[in-house]
């Protein structure tokens, strides 16, 4: 049920994105073994036992509390150059053993006005292991979120690999308008090179995940935010096909209703994502404002010669947000052809076992301490429906507009839209459908950063990395559950198993698993949930909507 105390949620909720931008910032940057696009750092010398080859060359790594660490591996060469806005293409080989103990750069990124960095030279992976000799491991890819346009992959994945002995890999992708620019001079089917990029991470552990003990035919991809939105991505894109044997989707929907003011470029799993003709658009006025418009010779040759800083600050939050040129993933003709739901509904969307869902409590619009904020919030929003709005979600019914204001965006942006997302997809695969329903998420310090950040290393109450400080006994009982049910999920495409609540799909039950802490996690019924987040209201909003 819905409780009425208010909190700040998690990344993919972001009631702030502010706190989603500092925390993913300090993180990256917090990392202690870091090289390429940063600040020099000392060699850490490599373990025992961890050398080996890669298709790119020999490597080596280190042992840490019974977990063997690769990190750094160059997965694609640098898209630099003559490879910026190209699709990734295999790095150069080496001979010298490359000494994969300290991560490498983040990707360049940009999100005003917070501090950018990283590097365009970001095409690296990390990859987590028992140190046992285990062979034929599950496998988990995760892609990590922050809209497209901020984040990274160098985490700490270490508890997956110890409590679910499994092998875990994570990258990093082109991000903002390195990622995502569409421009016809780039090509016929332009963009969505943090998409190809996260594929190419993908095909590297077909070819080569064997070698760290993993199963290449047992590959589970999950994401939270815009990584939940690159999972059904994936699902959506037919160069994906093969990649993966399962998605776990966490909070992948988070974009506004209707399209209202929000500063992400339209992206998440239901929205109908640019088309090309947009995405060309706007690619033609970012050219045009680097200087290379009308009278261009070589157009292609041009943009890749502006700065790193000039092509960020000139996208800036990208074309639909008072920026130019797409920095989201867009329907470019090749690596998506059409949206998530168009693919299901059309039987072409890659068929594997999927979990999915979101908080009960997501909103990324902003948050109201008055009730004209209230008001205006939701005649920003909802338009021509803010009447029914306000009628339906009277601010007399909440302890505050703050709780108001969260209860409407929830339910409209993320909870009904995943009831929706889950039965398109349940028509299609097998789905597990759940809502995080934990109303006191503790503040933590996101492991190796010294950050007190709220949902730094997770959506939700996803608790999948460490925790500092522990966990209360309540949420270690919910992390217990999750890593769980993650585990089970991966070995089998099934997250039942012992002492945890038994999960049903959703294709067959119709019902929804509750996560809470405390032992309290159950079964809800969609028609439950539906009635008390007034989803065929919001379902109806969506239907009569312009388009």
């Amino acid at each position: 049920m819905r409780r009425s105390s208010f909190r700040l949620r998690a990344v993919g909720c972001a009631c702030a994105i502010a706190i989603m931008a500092v925390a993913i910032s300090a993180i990256a940057s917090a990392a202690p073994r870091t090289r390429a696009g940063k600040a020099a750092a000392a060699v850490v010398a490599c373990s025992p036992g961890t050398d080996m080859s890669v298709s790119g060359g020999p490597i080596c790594g280190v042992t840490v509390n019974g977990i063997n660490e690769w990190l750094g591996i160059p997965y694609a060469a640098p898209p630099v150059g003559a490879l910026r806005w190209q699709p990734p293409q295999s790095p150069t080989p080496w001979t010298n053993t490359l000494q994969a103990t300290q991560f490498a750069s983040e990707c360049a990124q940009f999100f005003p006005p917070f501090p950018g960095g990283g590097s365009e030279d970001c095409l690296y992976l990390n990859v987590w292991r028992p140190a046992d000799a285990s062979t034929n491991l599950p496998v988990l890819v995760h892609i990590h979120g922050g809209g497209f346009v901020i984040g990274s992959g160098n985490g700490n994945n270490t508890l997956l690999a110890s409590a679910g002995h499994e092998v875990v890999v994570s990258m990093n992708y082109r991000l903002g308008i390195f990622g995502f620019l569409a421009e016809k001079s780039l090509g016929p089917n332009s963009g969505d090179y943090g998409l190809q990029d996260q594929q190419f991470a993908l095909r590297w552990v077909q070819s080569n995940i064997a070698r760290f003990g993993g199963d290449p035919h047992n590959v589970t991809i999950y994401g939270e935010s815009a990584g939940g939105s690159s999972v059904c991505d994936q699902i959506a894109s037919p160069t994906a096909a093969g990649l993966f044997e399962r998605g776990i989707s966490v909070s992948g929907e988070y974009n506004t209703l209707l399209g209202a003011p929000t500063p992400l470029e339209t992206q998440d799993c239901k929205s109908a994502l640019p088309t090309k003709a947009q995405a060309f658009a706007a690619g033609k006025n970012f050219a045009a404002a680097v200087g290379c418009g009308n009278g261009t010779t070589d157009v292609a040759s041009c943009l890749r010669a502006i700065s790193t800083g000039t092509a960020e600050t000139t996208a800036g939050q990208g074309y639909q947000n008072g920026g130019q040129g797409t920095v989201a993933p867009t329907i470019n003709g090749s690596t998506l052809t059409m949206t998530l739901r168009q693919a299901l509904a059309r039987g072409q969307a890659n068929r594997v076992d999927v979990i999915a869902g979101t908080d009960r409590d997501e909103d990324l619009v902003g948050a109201a301490t008055t009730a004209a904020q209230y008001t205006s919030l939701v005649d920003t929003q909802y338009g021509s429906f803010a009447s029914q709005v306000l009628a339906r979600y009277p601010l007399s019914r909440f302890d505050s507009p703050g709780v108001a204001w969260r209860t409407v965006a929830a339910d409209s942006d993320t909870v009904c839209p995943a009831l929706t997302t889950a039965q398109d997809l349940a028509n299609r695969m097998p789905v597990r459908e759940y809502e995080i329903d934990d109303n006191d998420l503790p503040p933590y310090t996101a492991a190796g950063s010294g950050v007190i950040a709220a949902g730094a290393s997770h959506v939700g109450a996803w608790y999948l990395t460490p925790v500092t400080p522990p966990l209360d006994a309540n949420q270690q009982v919910l992390q217990n559950q999750e890593v769980a049910f993650v585990t089970a999920f991966a070995q089998t495409g099934n997250p039942n198993t012992n002492d945890v609540p038994r999960w049903p799909r959703y294709n067959n039950s119709g019902e929804v698993m509750s996560l809470q802490p405390a032992g309290d996690s159950e079964l809800v019924t969609t028609a439950q949930m539906s009635a008390q987040h007034n989803c065929a209201f919001w379902d109806k909003v969506a239907r009569q909507a312009p388009q």
